[in-house]
C-alpha cells in the first residue's frame, strides 16, 4: 500500500480510488502476492525463499539400474538441491520429464553418473493416485541400498488471505521490496493503469540481483 500511496491513484476520472474503495484494493494486493511470489522466485537466489527438506520421503530404487525415485511433497514449487550418497555433486536444476531427457536417462550410456548427476521430474500412477516424483539416474549399478544425503525445495506460496495475523512469510528482506513492487503492479493493471504497472514492473526489475560473466558469446547470470 505504501508503493501505491507513492504513485497517481486517480481513475480515468479523476476519483481518488484510495480511501473511497480500500477495501477493494486491499482484496487485489492479497490475490496478487502470489503471482508476484512466483516472478520473483524466478529470477532470485533461492535460499532467499522459505526452504524445506523432502530427505525423510520414501526412495524408490532400481538397485540393478542404479536408478530409482522419490515422492515429492504436495507443495512442492522449485528443487534447491538434491544429493544422493554416493554422488560427487548435487544436482540444482531439474528438467521436466519429456520425450528427449526420458530417451537420454534410459540408456545407460547417455544418463547422468556419480560425477555428473542428471535427475527429471515426472508424474507416476502410485497406490490409485498420480503423484510428482523427482526420478534420479546416476548412481552405480547393484548397491545394496539408495539413500539421500541432501534433499530441499521451495515449497509453493499460500495466499495472504489464508495467513494469520501472526504468521510469517518466510522469505529474505532483499525479496520483500521487489515483491511489493509487482503486487502493485498488478494491481494498478486490474485498475487499467498500464503505463503505472510498466513503471512499477521496471523499478521492481532493477533490484534484482545478479553479476553477468561473458565468455565468447554465452552469458551467464550469477546470483
Amino acid at each position: 500500500m505504501q508503493i501505491m500511496d507513492n504513485v497517481s491513484l486517480t481513475d480515468t476520472f479523476g476519483n481518488f480510488m484510495i480511501g473511497a474503495d480500500t477495501a477493494n484494493v486491499d482484496k487485489h494486493i492479497e490475490d496478487s502476492f502470489v503471482d508476484a511470489w512466483r516472478r520473483c522466485v524466478k529470477v532470485m537466489p533461492r535460499t532467499w525463499f522459505k526452504q524445506e527438506s523432502f530427505a525423510g520421503n520414501q526412495i524408490v530404487p532400481d538397485l540393478p539400474a542404479g536408478t530409482g525415485y522419490v515422492e515429492l511433497p504436495a507443495n512442492f514449487y522449485l528443487l534447491s538441491k538434491f544429493k544422493m550418497n554416493g554422488w560427487a555433486k548435487a544436482v540444482y536444476e531439474v528438467s521436466v520429464e519429456n520425450e528427449r531427457t526420458a530417451s537420454l536417462q534410459s540408456n545407460e550410456y547417455t544418463r547422468g553418473s556419480t560425477m555428473r548427476p542428471a535427475c527429471t521430474i515426472s508424474s507416476r500412477y502410485v497406490q490409485a493416485s498420480v503423484i510428482q516424483t523427482l526420478n534420479y539416474y546416476s548412481l552405480p549399478k547393484g548397491l545394496t541400498g539408495h539413500t539421500i544425503e541432501e534433499a530441499i525445495y521451495i515449497p509453493v506460496a499460500g495466499s495472504l488471505k489464508d495467513l494469520s495475523d501472526n504468521s510469517e512469510l518466510c522469505i529474505s528482506d532483499k525479496v520483500a521490496e521487489p515483491l511489493a513492487y509487482f503486487s502493485a503492479s498488478t494491481v494498478f493493471t486490474i485498475l487499467q493503469k498500464p503505463e503505472i504497472a510498466a513503471a512499477l514492473d521496471q523499478r521492481a526489475a532493477e533490484m534484482f540481483p545478479g553479476l553477468q560473466s561473458v565468455s565468447g558469446n554465452s552469458i551467464t547470470v550469477k546470483q
